[in-house]
C-alpha cells in the first residue's frame, strides 16, 4: 500500500473518532485491519422512505458506508464520489440518493477529508441539504416528491451533529 495513502488512512482514522466522541447521532465501526480503508457508519436521524404502497414513512436509524478506493487521493475519475459513501438503509427517499448510491456534490475532491464527508453526508441524511430541482438531482422523483409533499420535511425532527457547548456563567457576588 501506498505510503501517503496509508498516512491518510491513519489521519482519517484519528480523525473520525475525535468526531465521533464528540457526537451523540454519530456511531461507526471501522472495518478491516487498522487502519480501516472503510467504517459503517450510523446516523440516529429519523428518515423518509416511501413504502411500495405509496405511503410515507419516517423512521431510522440511517446507515452508511463510507470506503476509500486507492485512487482516492489522486483519482481522477469522474464515477470517484460514487464509489466513496452509499446508503445502506433501504428505500431513503432523498434527491442526492439513487439505490444506495450517494452524490456527494460539486465541492467533492479526491482526497477530501473523512471529517468533510460525514459533514456532507450528515447534510444528506438530516435534510439540511437538499435541493428539489430535478434537473441537479440523482433521484429526480425524490425531488417531485419531496416538493409536493413540503410538509413531510417539515415534519422531520432536527438534530445536531455535534453536542453544543454548554456555557457555564458564574457569577462571583462581594461578601
Amino acid at each position: 500500500m501506498d505510503s501517503v495513502f496509508l498516512a491518510f488512512l491513519r489521519n482519517s482514522e484519528q480523525e473520525v473518532m475525535e468526531l465521533a466522541s464528540k457526537s451523540d447521532i454519530l456511531s461507526l465501526t471501522p472495518i478491516g485491519a487498522a487502519p480501516a480503508s472503510k467504517y459503517r457508519i450510523e446516523f440516529a436521524l429519523p428518515y423518509l422512505s416511501r413504502e411500495a404502497g405509496g405511503a410515507f414513512l419516517m423512521q431510522g436509524p440511517v446507515n452508511v458506508g463510507v470506503g476509500f478506493p486507492t485512487d482516492y487521493l489522486h483519482g481522477a475519475t469522474p464515477d470517484l464520489q460514487y464509489r466513496v459513501a452509499c446508503l445502506l438503509t433501504p428505500r431513503f427517499l432523498h434527491p442526492n440518493v439513487y439505490r444506495g448510491t450517494v452524490c456527494l456534490g460539486a465541492g467533492f475532491a479526491p482526497g477530501t477529508s473523512i471529517s468533510e464527508l460525514l459533514w456532507e453526508i450528515f447534510g444528506i441524511v438530516s435534510y439540511s441539504n437538499i435541493g428539489l430541482d430535478e434537473r441537479n438531482a440523482l433521484d429526480p422523483e425524490a425531488c417531485r416528491l419531496l416538493r409536493e409533499h413540503p410538509e413531510l420535511l417539515a415534519e422531520l425532527p432536527r438534530k445536531p451533529f455535534l453536542r453544543r457547548r454548554r456555557s457555564i456563567k458564574l457569577e462571583v457576588k462581594a461578601v
